[in-house]
């Protein structure tokens, strides 16, 4: 029996508006933080501003579209998605090479260029919000219950793994585990997979020198206050000079001078402690209260999603963004070691734009069918509530 669900009849302005202040905001850091960059590399202040304005648009093309997308479609999708997912990520391992920075994360198509891992957290996300949806109360068994999801969860880890990309092989791995969680699963079974993934990343870290250089300068800048000889600690110690240096009110737009070769990244990873340097302590607290404000309502229309699917897919969309923006502001302030995750909707950055921005139409597409989107006062939709599962 099918549940009814009325065409979507508006947006909600309470995912919107803060989405739309963090993406203004970003379009003027970005250039502010990468203007000497260009002008430098590319002879253009505006290449890199121009490059985000473009992906800005399809992104948001991307997000209409997908808020009058019936998210309920998603479930007979998830499981090609995730399917092309794996696909491109093994492309990537075949390719092999350097990368940036030893890091082998893009797939480039002619002037195109795609960063599979972004596509792969979403579709991970989507495939397991319809996986425990189907299992239900089942859930809580190991066998038939949590090892099935807990394998699609490996099997996209260690393809991103093996980029390799322990940031966002991290963010996967704690999301996954929090719709795990949110699902009903065993906490001794959510605790044994918490182990694996400690032990998982521990090894991943001393296989890789560079891992280990970040983590030994993150101890290093901790333990002396000081920058370590090898440079180790230079990133996050220039992090931390650009908020300390931008007070209250910080140096005023494009007056900080962590951007003029001194701070790696000013765009992508570390544009936070940009804005923390221009626009002070006033700046960085109100980026905060924007993100607070729209993961608040993220979790509102999944506690308040028609079925057991809007809820899981809700809830699992809104914990990725945030575990995303956890990990690069505890890396930008020096609470955890350098990750390399950028800043959802900040961030210079093609792929994780518009991939964000498409999570956010799906939210927009839930919101637009909670309470008066089912006909809860019918007796089909009563029966859908009380449903195992909202089916």
């Amino acid at each position: 029996m099918s549940i009814a669900i009325a065409a979507p009849r508006k947006l909600d302005w309470g995912v919107l508006l803060p989405v739309m202040g963090l993406l203004a905001l970003g379009l003027v850091m970005v250039y502010s933080s990468s203007a000497v960059l260009g002008a430098d590399r590319y002879h253009s202040q505006f290449f890199f501003v121009k490059r985000q304005a473009i992906r800005l648009v399809l992104g948001l093309v991307v997000m209409l579209l997908l808020a009058r997308f019936d998210y309920h479609r998603l479930q007979s999708i998830a499981p090609w998605a995730l399917a092309l997912s794996v696909g491109l990520l093994s492309a990537l391992i075949l390719m092999g090479g350097a990368g940036v920075r030893g890091a082998n994360r893009w797939l480039s198509f002619a002037e195109f260029t795609l960063q599979p891992t972004e596509v792969a957290r979403v579709a991970c996300v989507t495939y397991l919000a319809k996986l425990l949806d189907r299992k239900g109360e089942r859930i809580v068994s190991f066998r038939d219950g949590i090892l099935p999801c807990a394998a699609v969860l490996g099997l996209i880890a260690l393809l991103i793994l093996r980029q390799p990309n322990l940031g966002s092989t991290i963010a996967l791995l704690v999301t996954g585990f929090l719709m795990l969680h949110l699902a009903g699963s065993n906490p001794r079974h959510l605790g044994l997979l918490a182990l694996a993934g400690a032990l998982l990343a521990v090894f991943q870290v001393v296989r890789h020198p560079y891992m280990m250089d970040r983590v030994q300068g993150w101890l290093s800048h901790w333990s002396t206050g000081t920058v370590d000889a090898q440079g180790k600690s230079w990133q996050l110690h220039q992090s931390m000079v650009a908020l300390g240096s931008g007070g209250i009110l910080g140096e005023g737009p494009g007056r900080g001078m962590q951007k003029f070769f001194f701070l790696p990244d000013p765009h992508t990873d570390f544009i936070y402690a940009v804005i923390g340097e221009e626009l002070g302590l006033v700046g960085t607290v109100s980026v905060l209260v924007a993100y607070v404000l729209l993961f608040l309502r993220g979790l509102k229309i999944a506690g308040r999603a028609p079925d057991r699917f809007g809820f899981l897919l809700a809830a699992g969309l809104t914990v990725s963004l945030a575990v995303y923006v956890g990990m690069n502001i505890s890396v930008v302030t020096g609470i955890i070691p350098t990750t390399g995750l950028p800043l959802p909707f900040l961030s210079y950055g093609g792929s994780a734009l518009v991939v964000n921005l498409g999570v956010i139409g799906v939210l927009l597409n839930i919101a637009s069918q909670t309470k008066t989107g089912i006909r809860t006062g019918s007796a089909e939709g009563r029966a859908a509530r009380k449903r195992p599962g909202g089916r």
